[in-house]
């Protein structure tokens, strides 16, 4: 009886190592938050415009703990 060694093969890590270097380039974190930080902005601005303020904090939104 003839015992056959399969060829050698990546384990799971570099699977996935490999999975997602296909999917290309990821967008950094900063520039998220970049973009976070423009929206709000942006909403301030109009909420100032309108005449409102953007609520901040739970005690302005009325919350209690």
């Amino acid at each position: 009886m003839t015992i056959m060694a399969t060829p050698p093969r990546a384990g799971w890590y570099e699977d996935e190592e490999q999975r997602d270097n296909d999917l290309g380039p990821m967008p950094d974190e900063t520039e998220f938050h970049q973009l976070v930080r423009h929206l709000v902005a942006d909403g301030d601005s109009r909420a100032a415009t309108a005449g409102r303020l953007a609520r901040r904090t739970l005690a302005e939104m009325g919350v209690t703990r």
